[in-house]
């Protein structure tokens, strides 16, 4: 397939540079702060201690990723848009996550400023880079804004658990991750090249997010009297499963091998 193979090699120099000093300038100038900030919610604090210098670690990788995804663009190598692909998938929730317990703690989103140009060099990668569909393009965005809520319910539970201790968040804390895992080999496959076997998978990951996704929230909800973000993951995985028990339009959109 043909790549602009000189901006692959720009936009993934753009990235490593982000994923890596980007991230370790920040983690640096924000994670003893942090650690004395007021949270408004059960088990923030833990997520700032604990699964702050785990994302920027996440977030290091994706920058090495994309370097050794440059390499293979300057060279030449057919695997470097696949590589792209992983750094992308690594970075984009890397750089999103963190942002929720600081702003739930009423302070920036300090991580938006690496969370938007990894959205932009995503959108580039795939329209310019390897001119994929607008159809494949937004699909794949929408799965994996489902990966990082499916993600982020996993985190979120897990530091409940410690915190609260009530027995919902102990059943559902894995299966948010076993739906994550999927709708992740999803994405990466849409962007990629798609199989039939994806939407397959892709309904198994919805289906796994309603199961457990649903009662969190609402759960969640009723104690705090609010929308729960919590809800988030299975209102996108419900509106992709309409789309992925529909095999025409699948196949349509994405023109999937079977």
């Amino acid at each position: 397939m043909k790549e602009n193979r000189t901006l692959g090699a720009i936009l993934s120099i753009i990235g490593a540079l982000l994923g890596i000093f980007g991230t370790i300038y920040l983690f640096m100038n924000w994670y003893m702060p942090s650690q004395s900030f007021e949270a408004a919610e059960p088990g923030c604090e833990i997520l700032l201690k604990y699964i702050f210098p785990a994302l920027s670690d996440v977030g290091i990788l994706a920058g090495v990723i994309y370097a050794v995804s440059a390499y293979g663009f300057i060279t030449g190598g057919s695997w470097a848009f696949s590589t792209a692909v992983v750094a992308l998938v690594l970075a984009l929730p890397a750089t999103w996550f963190i942002n929720v317990p600081f702003m739930a703690a009423d302070q920036p989103p300090i991580f938006f400023p690496l969370f938007i140009p990894n959205l932009i060099l995503y959108f580039l990668f795939m329209k310019v880079v390897r001119k994929i569909s607008w159809g494949r393009t937004l699909l794949a965005m929408f799965t994996g804004i489902a990966f990082i809520m499916c993600m982020m319910n996993g985190i979120a539970s897990w530091s409940r658990i410690i915190t609260i201790g009530a027995p919902l968040y102990y059943l559902v804390q894995r299966l948010n991750w076993a739906a994550m895992i999927g709708w992740g080999i999803v994405t990466a496959g849409i962007m990629l090249r798609p199989k039939g076997w994806m939407r397959i998978l892709g309904i198994g990951a919805g289906l796994m997010e309603l199961v457990v996704g649903f009662p969190l929230g609402f759960a969640t909800a009723g104690t705090l009297g609010r929308f729960s973000l919590f809800l988030l993951a299975p209102i996108i995985s419900t509106g992709l499963l309409v789309l992925f028990f529909l095999p025409k339009t699948w196949q349509r959109i994405t023109q999937a091998e079977e």
